[in-house]
């Protein structure tokens, strides 16, 4: 392997490289758990943001978004214990911060934390949507750079079945990052009563992040369960 060759491994490393010895990728139980606590991190967000239409229902969003933070944060400390290579670890320790940063931001908007220090809830969402989108979009260059002499292609995602679906989780994990980024960035910013409220483009923002990490989710089961890949 030439140095090129050795430079693109490092940064473009697949999955099934570098896999560490013990619980692994050909493991079922590795599969069934990486594949449903990003499902449940997908779901959960929805559940919490619908939650919010509806008055009274905080205390409950935000223990879902907590339980879902804490789904992709599993997904990511799996990932960073299973595989090797120091750029590809160091891009999945940028997710796995982010997630660290949700469980933050979740626990955050619980009603009696918001209410002593909001700063916690819209921060934790705003600093770790930005550091998982930077990730994932990293990772979905990745992707797109793999089996092309290094140049990103959407041609090569948009063909390859391996990279298309590869990209479906990774780029729907990081599209739902940012409509948290921006959704948060207008819920800090208000108002969040009377006629100009902002609310409601905020929820449905927020809706909208969270059916992209549930997409990205069920992109992965697919890998897992039917095509038989990480």
């Amino acid at each position: 392997m030439n140095p090129r060759e050795e430079h693109l491994e490092s940064l473009l490393g697949e999955y099934d490289h570098g896999v560490r010895k013990g619980w692994h990728p050909d493991y079922q139980s590795w599969r069934i758990f990486h594949a449903l606590s990003f499902f449940i991190g997908g779901t959960t967000f929805i559940a919490g943001t619908v939650c919010l239409f509806f008055p009274g229902f905080d205390f409950w969003s935000a223990a879902l978004y907590t339980l879902g933070s804490c789904g992709f944060l599993a997904v990511d400390v799996q990932e960073f214990f299973t595989f090797s290579g120091a750029l590809l670890r160091a891009n999945i320790a940028m997710s796995l911060v982010g997630s660290f940063l949700y469980v933050v931001g979740s626990v955050g908007f619980i009603p009696v934390v918001f209410a002593w220090w909001p700063v916690v809830g819209v921060w934790g969402f705003i600093l770790g949507s930005a550091v998982i989108g930077m990730s994932q979009a990293f990772k979905t260059y990745r992707i797109g750079a793999t089996n092309t002499l290094g140049r990103f292609s959407l041609h090569h995602i948009f063909t390859d079945v391996d990279a298309a679906t590869a990209a479906g989780v990774e780029a729907g994990a990081g599209i739902g990052a940012w409509c948290f980024f921006f959704g948060t960035g207008l819920f800090q910013r208000g108002p969040l009563e009377g006629a100009d409220s902002v609310l409601a483009t905020v929820l449905w923002v927020w809706v909208a992040g969270s059916c992209f990490f549930t997409a990205g989710s069920l992109f992965l089961a697919y890998r897992h369960f039917v095509m038989r890949v990480v």
